[in-house]
């Protein structure tokens, strides 16, 4: 998978992840969701400080 395509891939998850935290209506799985939406974000960040290779 391309860099561009990995990071819309993340983005994407991200999103979607976020967007069912908000409307779960079980805490449980808003809180894992929420856990889901962080570590994309998290991932994210990491690949955006990492040097891109051409």
């Amino acid at each position: 998978m391309s860099q561009q395509n990995d990071r819309e891939y993340l983005e994407r998850r991200q999103r979607l992840s976020a967007e069912k935290a908000r409307t779960a209506t079980d805490p449980g799985i808003a809180r894992i969701h929420g856990e889901f939406a962080a570590a994309y974000a998290r991932r994210l960040e990491l690949q955006q400080a990492l040097p891109q290779a051409e």
